[in-house]
């Protein structure tokens, strides 16, 4: 491609040893080019980590390697068809004090290329680096699996299965599956889960030890992933069964390696069956050969056959045993998790709609205006500090350029806000919300410390039985809910109202508006039984409320009324639906990352700009 540095990638057939670096120049010895004046690498070969990169075309392979390196790969785009054609490595680089260099491959399920052919030009590329100090140190294979890939096409079958005969079920746990989400949302442990399935053509490599994770295209979450890769104290099948002439510069036994990977009958990616070259005979000798080689690898294969079906034999027999020591029962699918909190972030949008059209109907001809907002409140500055409003920025009383809000969109949004931040505070985060009633909550980072030294489903059962022996059987204690609902329309909702209206007026909920806030309470209180007293095996789940002011984050939120037509404003003004978190504890004495499962809903500066 033209301005790119030659020395910036060894193409296929042209570059140096994986296992040699570029030495410095011994002393009195001058630079023959400007390129030496370079600071030269001096990590020992033996701690280089050479990890092959594989996946279909334009899952982002090349687009990977160059940020994580630092190189600058030409990168397929739309209608530009396939960029990577051969095999190519990385100049070397360093992570956490560990030397990389990573191997670009050609896409797999394309036309021009079949998986036959991609796993030849491998060997080829890779057996090419054989001289006296023996084969290149392959330390792992990152397979990247974009999330909406159907798992039930055959081309993927066969291929998977040709790479696990490639490398051996010995050097498996060298293999690294990352699954890639849309770039919209985390990918989920569901889709994690099924790929781990027995129906799944990834399967075989989990059970042989590959790690099946979920990648987004983020710095930091790549890094993580290299460095969990532990290189096997073997290197990979393959280099047992070919051998490499450096005086002619050929490889044997390739053919014979070939046919065992891809099966008798192998198929390229369009599923023709593989034709024999032109010219070629076999002989009866030959196919004696053959057939004493299909023999061979149907042999081995059902000594592989038997080997997993007794390890598979082996682990659920102790899964079993597991669950039984531990007593789980526990049926709870994420699914009824989520639509548990879809219900309440309903029920809460009720809320707010209902009381904002009864107290317009009733109470907003009082401030003596046709089109009443914010700024016709009876006290604006309790008003803005009630919704911690910032000077020089936007709040949901008063917009950045002094504008107001409606008072009926007012009274729902911040209903719904005062809600979700008690039910956060007061419900979700404590260990147990009757435990904030009868003193400090010295439970919630007692759990904390069981997450770190624990195994994640040991932790959850502990967190299970403590909060249901804090609740003494009961799901609801009802005195602790009407405290909560008389909290919170003494400390919040009627300080509104009075804000707004003025405290000379009587305006304050109904009767029926009490029972509808007392439903909405009681029905986080029942979620977070389900959250804390039921769900075992799924992990730590935690519902999200985004803190007032903070910058808009789309991988934690969504925008109210966003649109596509516009950018969400740049910070969140206020929560008015709750998302959701998981969470697994590590153990070891690590802390626990959270992924989000629904995002909270935020009201952003462009609210304002809606009512306009």
């Amino acid at each position: 491609m033209p301005g790119m540095r030659a020395d910036r990638l060894e193409e296929e057939g042209t570059a140096a040893s994986p296992t040699e670096l570029q030495r410095p120049p011994t002393p009195g010895q001058q630079p023959s080019s400007p390129a030496q004046d370079r600071p030269q690498k001096q990590t020992p070969t033996i701690d280089i980590m050479h990890v092959l990169v594989l996946g279909p075309s334009g899952s982002g392979k090349s687009s990977l390697i160059n940020l994580l390196s630092g190189e600058k790969l030409p990168v397929a785009s739309e209608g530009a068809g396939l960029c990577t054609i051969n095999f190519r490595i990385t100049h070397a680089f360093t992570l956490a004090g560990r030397s990389f260099r990573l191997i670009d491959s050609p896409g797999l399920y394309i036309t021009s290329l079949s998986t036959s052919d991609i796993m030849k030009k491998l060997i080829l590329y890779l057996a090419r680096f054989r001289d006296s100090k023996g084969p290149p140190n392959l330390s792992g294979i990152l397979y990247l699996h974009p999330e909406g890939k159907d798992i039930r096409d055959e081309d993927l079958k066969r291929t998977l299965e040709a790479l696990r005969r490639l490398v051996g079920d010995p050097w498996l746990s060298s293999v690294t599956v990352a699954v890639i989400g849309d770039g919209a949302t985390t990918v989920s442990s569901d889709t994690i889960s099924k790929l781990q399935e027995p129906t799944s053509p990834f399967y075989s490599l989990y059970c042989g030890g590959a790690k099946i994770v979920p990648l987004s295209f983020e710095l930091s979450r790549i890094q993580e992933i290299m460095l969990a890769i532990e290189p096997s104290s073997s290197q990979p099948r393959f280099f047992n069964k070919i051998s490499w002439d450096p005086q002619e510069r050929h490889v044997g036994g390739i053919d014979e390696l070939m046919g065992e990977i891809m099966g008798p009958n192998r198929r390229d990616h369009t599923g023709r069956a593989a034709r024999p070259r032109k010219g070629t005979q076999m002989t009866l000798e030959e196919s004696e050969i053959n057939r004493q080689q299909l023999q061979a690898t149907l042999e081995a294969t059902e000594t592989e056959l038997k080997l997993s079906r007794s390890q598979l034999a082996q682990i659920q027999e102790e899964y079993a045993s597991l669950r039984s020591e531990l007593q789980l029962h526990d049926n709870t699918e994420q699914s009824k998790v989520v639509q548990s909190l879809q219900d309440l972030n309903r029920a809460i949008d009720n809320f707010g709609r209902s009381v904002a059209e009864y107290m317009v109907d009733n109470f907003a001809a009082t401030l003596n205006k046709d089109d009443p907002t914010t700024l016709d409140a009876s006290d604006l500055p309790e008003l803005q500090r009630q919704f911690e409003h910032r000077e020089g920025n936007s709040s949901l009383t008063v917009s950045l350029g002094g504008n107001g809000l409606p008072i009926e969109d007012f009274i729902d949004l911040g209903l719904r806000n005062l809600l979700c931040q008690k039910l956060y505070s007061d419900v979700f985060i404590p260990f147990h919300p009757s435990a904030i009633s009868t003193g400090p909550d010295f439970m919630t980072p007692l759990y904390e410390e069981v997450r770190r030294q624990g195994p994640s489903v040991v932790a959850a059962k502990w967190r299970a039985c403590t909060f249901m022996a804090l609740s003494k059987g009961n799901k609801l204690d009802k005195p602790a809910i009407e405290g909560h609902v008389e909290n919170l329309i003494k400390e919040q909702i009627q300080p509104l109202f009075n804000n707004l209206f003025g405290q000379s007026n009587s305006v304050a909920l109904t009767d029926d508006q009490r029972s509808q806030l007392q439903d909405v309470i009681t029905a986080a209180w029942e979620l977070n039984h389900i959250l804390k007293g039921e769900v075992v095996t799924l992990g730590d789940f935690l519902p999200l409320c985004c803190e007032r002011g903070v910058p808009f984050d789309p991988k934690t939120m969504v925008e109210f009324e966003a649109s596509k037509k516009r950018k969400p404003g740049s910070i969140a003004i206020c929560t008015i639906r709750l998302g959701l978190t998981l969470s697994y504890a590590k153990g070891s004495g690590k802390n626990s990352v959270p992924s989000v499962v629904c995002p909270a809903t935020v009201i952003t500066p462009t609210i304002h700009g809606l009512n306009k």
